[in-house]
C-alpha cells in the first residue's frame, strides 16, 4: 500500500498519441465580440487562457499563454477589444489582472495587475455593451464591495459596498445603472441596486420567486417560483405591479430545463433542455408561448450563452468534437444545425445503448465493445443528480483510443429520465443506484465470457462514493476500481461539507441510512474490509466540495485493516488542486497515472 503526492510535472504526454483537448470556465464578453475559456491537452501539462474571436464567420480559438499557467480556479473574461481579464483564487487569497492577450515571439502574455485580496474573493460580472464590468468583493466580514472597471489596465474603482455576501447579479438596463442582486441565504430576496446613488431596494419579486435572466432593452424578467417539488418558469416586466405569468407551454415541456439566454427583446428565450442522454436546444416565444426547436448534433449544451444582435453563441460539445462556441445568427428560424468545430477522424463515437436494470432498464454511453475489448471501465458520474451524455469526454477518448471499452451508465438518481427516475434514491443513497451498477457489473461480466478480464470501476465525486460501495457489495465482480474524490457517507459529508452540499443532502436525504439489505449503512470506514481489489484513491488538496479528509481517513482505515497479502492501495493526492484533479493544476500527471492503472499496471505513469 503506498500513499504519495504528484507534482504537476510529473509525467510527459505520449507524444504518438492524439492531443484530447479540455475545455471549461467559459465566458462571453460584454458585446459577444469575444469568448474565452481555460484549455489543456494531453500534449502540455499547463492549463492556458484561450480566447476566441467570434466576429467572423465561424469562431476563431487561439491559445494565450500565460506566465505561470492557469488552474480550473482561474476564470478568463475577454473584452470587447480582445483583451484578457484573469481573475485566479487559490490560498494566497484572489488577485484580478489584465492582459492584452497577445505576445511576440511565444512569449507569455504580459499582465497589470488590478485588485488584490487576502480575505474573501474576487468574482467578475461582465457588463454589457455599454456598461463597465463590475467586480464583487466579497470582503470577509459579510458584506460584498463592487468595483467598477473603467477599461484596459486602468485600475478599478470602487463605487459601493453591499452590507451581505451575494449569491448573483443581473443587468437591469442597457447603460448601467441598476442591477439586481440576489443574496448568498437561498432564503432572502432579490433586491435592486442603483450605482448612481448606492441605494437598494426591493426588486418586488412575491416570496420564493428568484430572479434568473433579464432583457435590459425590452424590460422582461425570467423568473423560477417553486412548484410542486420543482419550480416553474415565469415572465414579468420591471416595474409593472401585475402578477408574474407563467406560460403553460413553457412549463410543459418535457426533459431537464435549464435558461440559457433571453434575446435582446426579451421575445424569445434560450432553453437546454436534456432528455436521455443528449442536449436539445429550444427556442421559446415567451409573447404567444410557443415552442421551436434548432437541431444540435447529439452532444451537451453548457449552461453558458449570449444572445446580442448578432446572434445567440452557445457553448456546445458532440460526442466526437471538444467544446467550443457556436453560433446561430438569426436563432427565430427553426432549421438544424450541421456539426461545426474541431473533428478528427481518430475519435470515437460513442453510443447509447440500453441495459437490464432491476427496474426496467438503464440507458448509457457506451464506448468500444464491451464484450470483445480487452478491458472494460464501468463510468459513474457524479452528482447524484447529474448524467453522462453523449458529449466530449477527453479520458474516454484515452480510454477508447487503448481498446478499453467503457460503459457509462445513467442509474436511478440520474437527470433527463423523468422525476420517478431522478428521485430514485431519494432518502436511499447507494440503494437503488447500487442495485442498478451490480446488476449492469454482472451482466458485463457475463457478455465478456470466461478468461477475460472482469468490468473495472471508475467514479467521481459521488461515482466515487457509487463505486467504492459496489466493490464493497461485491468484491469478486471487479477487476479493479479508481476512486475520485470520494466522500465516506451521506452523513459524515453533512458534518463537515460546506453549505451547498449540506442543502442537496438535506434535499435528497442523503443522512438517511439503509439497514434492510446484507450491506447495511453506506459507511465506507464501516466497509472497508470488505473492499479487497487493486484501489486507487485521487483527491485533489484543496477540494472545496467533498473534503480531503474524507479520502484520507479511508486510505488511512484501509491500511489499518487489509491483510499483507491483498491486493495494493495508492492514494494520490494531488497539491494545489480541487474537486475535479484530473482537469486541475496536476491534472495532467494524474490522468496518466489513471490511465496507466486502468491499463492494468499498478503504476505504469509518473
Amino acid at each position: 500500500m503506498t500513499s504519495e503526492t504528484v507534482s504537476p510535472a510529473a509525467a510527459a504526454a505520449d507524444g504518438r498519441q492524439r492531443s484530447f483537448v479540455h475545455r471549461l470556465n467559459f465566458r462571453f464578453s460584454p458585446g459577444g465580440r469575444y469568448a474565452a475559456c481555460l484549455a489543456a491537452d494531453d500534449r502540455d501539462p499547463a492549463m492556458y487562457p484561450e480566447l476566441w474571436d467570434l466576429t467572423g464567420p465561424e469562431p476563431r480559438p487561439r491559445a494565450v499563454r500565460t506566465r505561470d499557467g492557469e488552474t480550473a480556479a482561474s476564470v478568463p473574461l475577454p473584452t470587447d477589444d480582445g483583451g484578457l481579464l484573469l481573475c485566479r483564487s487559490g490560498a494566497y487569497g484572489s488577485r484580478l489582472t489584465f492582459a492584452e492577450s497577445r505576445a511576440e515571439g511565444g512569449r507569455p502574455v504580459e499582465e497589470t495587475e488590478l485588485i488584490a485580496v487576502r480575505r474573501g474573493g474576487l468574482r467578475l460580472l461582465p457588463g454589457t455593451a455599454r456598461t463597465s464590468t463590475l467586480v464583487l468583493e466579497m470582503d470577509g466580514e459579510g458584506g460584498t464591495a463592487v468595483w467598477r472597471l473603467p477599461g484596459g489596465a486602468v485600475p478599478p474603482e470602487q463605487i459601493t459596498r453591499v452590507p451581505h455576501p451575494i449569491g448573483g447579479a443581473v443587468w437591469l438596463d442597457e447603460r448601467g445603472h441598476t442591477l439586481a442582486l440576489a443574496a448568498a441565504d437561498p432564503g432572502a430576496g432579490t433586491v435592486v441596486l442603483d450605482l448612481a446613488r448606492g441605494t437598494i431596494t426591493s426588486l418586488g419579486l412575491p416570496d420564493g420567486e428568484h430572479l434568473l435572466l433579464a432583457a435590459p432593452r425590452g424590460g422582461v424578467l425570467l423568473t423560477a417560483a417553486p412548484s410542486g417539488g420543482g419550480y416553474r418558469l415565469g415572465v414579468r416586466r420591471l416595474g409593472d405591479p401585475a402578477p408574474t405569468v407563467f406560460p403553460d407551454r413553457l412549463n410543459a415541456v418535457e426533459g431537464s430545463v435549464a435558461p440559457l439566454a433571453l434575446d435582446p427583446t426579451g421575445r424569445l428565450l434560450a432553453l437546454s433542455v436534456t432528455r436521455r442522454a443528449r442536449s436539445h436546444l429550444l427556442v421559446h416565444d415567451l409573447t404567444a408561448d410557443a415552442p421551436g426547436e434548432i437541431e444540435l448534433p447529439p452532444g451537451a449544451l453548457h449552461p453558458m450563452a449570449h444572445w446580442s444582435d448578432a446572434g445567440l453563441h452557445l457553448v456546445h460539445s458532440a460526442a466526437d468534437r471538444p467544446t467550443g462556441v457556436i453560433t446561430i445568427p438569426d436563432p427565430s428560424r427553426p432549421r438544424v444545425l450541421a456539426a461545426t468545430g474541431e473533428h478528427w477522424s481518430g475519435w470515437a463515437s460513442p453510443r447509447a445503448r440500453e441495459y437490464p436494470a432491476p427496474a426496467g432498464s438503464t440507458e448509457a454511453v457506451v464506448y468500444g465493445d464491451p464484450a470483445d475489448d480487452p478491458r472494460l471501465v464501468v463510468a459513474l458520474h457524479g452528482g447524484p443528480e447529474a448524467a453522462w451524455q453523449l458529449s466530449f469526454d477527453p479520458l474516454f477518448q484515452r480510454l477508447a483510443a487503448e481498446e478499453i471499452a467503457v460503459v457509462a451508465p445513467n442509474q436511478r438518481g440520474s437527470t433527463g429520465y423523468g422525476a420517478a427516475h431522478r428521485e430514485g434514491i431519494q432518502g436511499v443513497w447507494g440503494g437503488p443506484d447500487l442495485a442498478d451498477i451490480l446488476r449492469l457489473g454482472r451482466h458485463l461480466a457475463a457478455g465478456r465470457g470466461p478468461g477475460r478480464p472482469r468490468p473495472m470501476l471508475y467514479g467521481a465525486s459521488y461515482g466515487g462514493y457509487l463505486a467504492l460501495l459496489a466493490a464493497a457489495a461485491e468484491p469478486d465482480l471487479w477487476e479493479r476500481a479508481v476512486a475520485v474524490a470520494p466522500f465516506l457517507s451521506g452523513r459524515l459529508l453533512y458534518e463537515d461539507g460546506p453549505a451547498s452540499v449540506r442543502n442537496l443532502i438535506d434535499r435528497l436525504g442523503g443522512c438517511e441510512e439503509i439497514h434492510d439489505d446484507d450491506l447495511g449503512p453506506r459507511d465506507l470506514l464501516r466497509l472497508a474490509d470488505r473492499i479487497r481489489l487493486p484501489l486507487l484513491i485521487v483527491h485533489g488538496e484543496h477540494d472545496p466540495i467533498i473534503p480531503v479528509g474524507h479520502s484520507r481517513r479511508l486510505h488511512e482505515r484501509l491500511r489499518r485493516t487489509r491483510r499483507a497479502d491483498a491486493e495494493p492501495v495508492t492514494y494520490l493526492e494531488v497539491p494545489g488542486a480541487g474537486h475535479d484533479p484530473l482537469s486541475d493544476i496536476g491534472g495532467h500527471a494524474v490522468r496518466e497515472r489513471v490511465l496507466g492503472f486502468l491499463r492494468g499496471g499498478q503504476d505504469r505513469a509518473g
